[in-house]
């Protein structure tokens, strides 16, 4: 029989003094790790192993569970972040190299993980999905690494978050065609391999064109006009949740499309920065050409009180000639 409500429980002292040492272990390792060797992260994954499964075990299979859960929600934001710091000017000039960085970091692996063959006489299928292994990159470890040393901004962290995301995007069709290739052959479905790949350039085409075609003309009429908006959509919680609201739209819609979340993420940070850009540039544009309006005004009242302050001096300079007369 289900029960009919969720009973609460009291945590007992151990699990109290458990998850208390993980969270300050945690933040420990990472503050030294980052200032001696900028690698926290990798002293965060140890402590979680040791204090976890297959490690000590003090924390029980549900709050390893939920930690797992939360730890993803981390690193979506994680991502959404590095799409924010991303600048789009370096995006757009550096995209080719990028694409030839993710192309390189799947193929090399690929194909010399085919060595396996002689070495210790592996299968072809065994080959490939340990060279599909290899070429798999770490967003998280990639988009932390970058951050702590303040190289995402610059064109090397460019170069690498963007082709990070182009292997995770493969990453998912070679998930697809090892899992159908080590099943029957009957099972071997093109669409399943192909469709988060279609999907992805789909995401990505099809958010250019929305940005470039829809989104910035009515936000620009939406700022030229903001003075008619009431008032609460002029405050930064408005925004706050309009972003909020654009990543777990991209997001899910990413999930359930069969595409990667994450590249769903960064696209999310991309198009924020975005508009925050286009958002200060017709400000500051909006404020120019107010001040020129203003200016305008002053001196076409400037010259109407001249003309009049010359005709009054013209004629009291008559006067004082005819009375010297």
């Amino acid at each position: 029989m289900a029960e009919s409500a969720f009973t609460y429980h009291k945590p007992t002292i151990l699990a109290i003094l458990n998850e208390a040492g993980l969270l300050l272990v945690l933040n420990l390792i990472n503050a030294c790790l980052d200032k001696l060797l900028y690698c926290g992260l990798i002293g965060q994954l140890v402590t979680g192993i040791l204090w976890g499964t297959p490690g000590a075990k003090w924390l029980n299979r549900d709050m390893e569970t939920v930690i797992q859960q939360l730890g993803y929600l981390g690193l979506i934001m994680l991502v959404y972040e590095g799409g924010l710091s991303t600048p789009l000017s370096s995006l757009r000039a550096d995209m080719s190299l990028a694409l030839a960085v993710a192309v390189t970091g799947i193929s090399v692996p690929i194909g010399l993980s085919f060595i396996l063959m002689e070495l210790v006489s592996a299968t072809p299928l065994q080959a490939f999905t340990a060279g599909a292994a290899l070429s798999a990159t770490s967003l998280g470890t990639t988009f932390t690494f970058l951050s702590t040393t303040q190289l995402i901004t610059s064109r090397f962290g460019t170069v690498t978050t963007s082709a990070a995301m182009f292997d995770d995007v493969i990453g998912l069709v070679l998930v697809q065609i090892i899992s159908n290739l080590g099943g029957n052959g009957d099972s071997f479905r093109a669409v399943t391999v192909l469709r988060p790949l279609f999907v992805s350039i789909g995401f990505d085409v099809g958010i250019v064109l929305v940005c470039r075609f829809v989104a910035r003309p009515i936000l620009i009429k939406i700022f030229e006009s903001k003075g008619k908006l009431p008032k609460f959509t002029h405050k930064h919680q408005f925004a706050f949740l309009g972003y909020i609201f654009l990543l777990l739209g991209l997001v899910a819609g990413a999930a359930y499309a069969g595409t990667s979340s994450l590249f769903a993420a960064y696209l999310a940070g991309v198009i924020t920065s975005w508009s925050d850009t286009l958002i200060y540039t017709t400000s500051d544009s909006t404020a120019t050409q107010l001040q020129q309006n203003k200016d305008s005004h002053s001196q076409d009242q400037a010259q109407p009180e001249q003309a009049v302050s010359s005709g009054t001096s013209r004629e009291r300079q008559g006067g004082f000639n005819g009375e010297r007369g």
